[in-house]
């Protein structure tokens, strides 16, 4: 949450108790999670914050590198706060929305080598696999978004 208060601080942008409460409930969490999702969780706080201030504070925090953004093609985006967590990958269940990151060093090495065979340096990459889970039925994401 620091890092955020040095970003707001360092672009000349206000410090706000809406900021901070967001940043707050963000860094508390380790989930990925939707703009929408956020509102939700912090409608009942005394401070009203609307879906346009969601935004506008995630758009900040995605411009200062302290979120990630993803689109893992719904009709809305997903967000997860990157500071402290290693690069990662995502698998997507199609049916519940079920996310489940992993790490699997072949396949860093396969991209690093694939770029650099095709004379690339790899900045960054994202990867998704859409699958369908085992346990769509009882799935708890399957209630939430």
């Amino acid at each position: 949450m620091m890092a955020f208060e040095h970003y707001l601080k360092d672009k000349g942008l206000k410090i706000t108790n809406q900021r901070l409460l967001v940043a707050e409930k963000i860094f508390s969490s380790h989930n990925h999670f939707t703009a929408e999702g956020l509102l939700d969780e912090l409608k009942d706080n005394q401070d009203r914050i609307s879906k346009a201030t969601i935004y506008r504070i995630l758009s900040i925090m995605v411009e200062a590198g302290l979120l990630a953004e993803h689109d893992f093609g719904k009709d809305y985006k997903y967000y997860e706060h990157i500071i402290g967590h290693a690069h990662h990958d995502h698998i997507i269940c199609i049916q519940c929305g079920r996310i489940v990151e992993f790490i699997d060093e072949q396949i860093e090495d396969l991209q690093k080598n694939a770029a650099e065979k095709n004379g690339f340096s790899i900045v960054g990459h994202s990867l998704n696999i859409y699958a369908t889970c085992q346990r769509v039925e009882t799935c708890e994401h399957n209630k939430r978004k």
